[in-house]
């Protein structure tokens, strides 16, 4: 599996594409569309996972979407079009947009990837994570060093802590983080050192 991330500069939002050979999954499109088209031009992006439904995390998906199928969490479907969750003034235009979802725990075979989704609520109560081999793409779960706000539309302190602790933390210590924005780190690393660092 090949992992290139493309940032959008403004926002420090990182875009995810993972790559068996040429087939290719998206992971959160953001703001700099012109740059995303540019990077999976070589690429046959199949599917579109999206982590929640901050605009920061979705703004390119209505240009990207054509034939791709677009998946997230099962509250997905209800938040895409709602203004106070999106920020997005125009979110009528993402109806029709989601082709369907994950349940929490379900693994899907995208591309040749086995790719699981752990439901996270907490930044936003559609906030999921996606796991493939070793590699964990956060979203605004789970941050270097940090985790999402949770002073959002739909977000939960007590909701997020239990996320991370309860489903993030059970994972290998050496499982590579990306997260929607920000430097790559480890699960491990953030046991001992994040902001729901375990205290021995």
């Amino acid at each position: 599996m090949e992992i290139k991330v493309i940032k959008s500069e403004e926002m420090d939002e990182n875009c995810y594409l993972l790559a068996n050979g040429k087939d290719a999954v998206l992971i959160d499109p953001g703001e700099d569309t012109f740059k995303i088209l540019k990077e999976i031009q070589n690429y046959n992006v199949k599917y579109i996972l999206l982590t929640h439904c901050h605009f920061d995390h979705i703004y390119s998906l209505s240009e990207l979407k054509g034939q791709k199928t677009v998946l997230g969490s099962f509250n997905l479907l209800r938040n895409i079009t709602n203004p106070k969750i999106t920020f997005l003034t125009s979110s009528e235009n993402l109806k029709g947009k989601i082709d369907g979802y994950f349940k929490d725990g379900e693994v899907k075979n995208l591309c040749g990837i086995d790719i699981k989704c752990i439901y996270t609520p907490g930044h936003t109560d559609c906030s999921s994570c996606f796991l493939a081999e070793n590699c964990l793409f956060s979203g605004d779960t789970l941050f270097f060093g940090s985790v999402g706000r949770w002073d959002f539309e739909t977000g939960n302190l007590k909701e997020l802590e239990n996320s991370v602790k309860n489903k993030l933390y059970l994972l290998p210590d050496d499982t590579k983080v990306y997260p929607g924005h920000g430097r790559q780190t480890t699960i491990g690393y953030e046991k001992k050192n994040g902001f729901f660092k375990e205290v021995k």
